[in-house]
């Protein structure tokens, strides 16, 4: 008799113990379409299943919970996610960008270090082909940002940081050395023979095919990400002002309206 009553019970309350979990194509079907919120809840449904292996379950709540600035929900997700798939450089590229919004240098550069040293064993062409990563995601007054660190930052001429919004593709702030400026420099003696020159510029793609370039500084030494990412901050705030010319305005405008 009891057992009569509980299948009932279960369906006046809306099947809800009866529900079968999401799937992973079911909340990648959410997530493609779309349907961010749903599709959280489905991976979020799928980690609390406790299945075998729930590693990309956890790498997409990990992602969606970061992109919408949510740091402390990803933070445990993506903690888990690594001591499964340690090998994993994407895994590693989410668990920078959370220690780094969480404010945890020495665990942000210990990710790092583990990035590189997925990136140095694989056997996966995709990553092996990598020649940047993902570290951070900045979000400014009017723009948000994703930097990117150079894998092998040598050479006279090279980008070691990129900072690109995510609502526009014609304006970039870079941290770069080229040969003209590392050249001008050693021969009128500003620097030595050795010495690489970097500029913080940000980058404005013009219609004529040319682009307008604004430096705000200097560095003789290759530059530490947090001391660039403070100038950066600066830029967007629009606290600071080009060694150049005037400002681009770009970086203090909305341009979703």
């Amino acid at each position: 008799m009891r057992l009569r009553l509980v299948l009932p019970i279960l369906l006046a309350l809306g099947g809800t113990a009866l529900a079968a979990e999401p799937t992973m194509d079911q909340a990648m079907t959410l997530l493609d379409s779309g349907k961010r919120l749903e599709a959280l809840r489905a991976f979020d449904a799928m980690i609390a299943a406790k299945g075998a292996d729930p590693s990309e379950a956890l790498f997409q709540a990990g992602r969606i919970y970061l992109e919408d600035g949510n740091w402390r929900a990803a933070k445990p997700l993506l903690q888990r996610l690594v001591k499964l798939r340690p090998g994993s450089f994407p895994a590693w590229e989410l668990m920078i960008q959370a220690y780094q919004a969480a404010g945890d240098a020495n665990n942000r550069d210990t990710a790092i270090q583990s990035l590189y040293d997925a990136w140095h064993s694989t056997l996966d062409p995709e990553t092996q082909s990598q020649v940047a990563f993902r570290r951070d995601r900045i979000i400014g007054p009017k723009h948000t940002l994703v930097a990117l660190e150079t894998l092998e930052p040598g050479g006279d001429d090279i980008v070691r940081f990129l900072f690109q919004p995510l609502d526009d593709e014609h304006h970039l702030i870079v941290v770069r050395a080229d040969n003209e400026t590392n050249t001008r420099w050693r021969e009128n003696g500003t620097v030595s023979p050795a010495t690489i020159v970097y500029h913080l510029d940000t980058v404005e793609q013009l219609a004529s095919g040319k682009t307008a370039d604004r430096s705000y500084e200097f560095y003789l030494e290759p530059p530490d990400y947090d001391q660039v990412r403070a100038k950066v901050l600066q830029i967007l705030a629009g606290a600071i002002r080009p060694m150049n010319g005037e400002a681009d305005p770009f970086w203090t405008t909305d341009t979703s309206r």
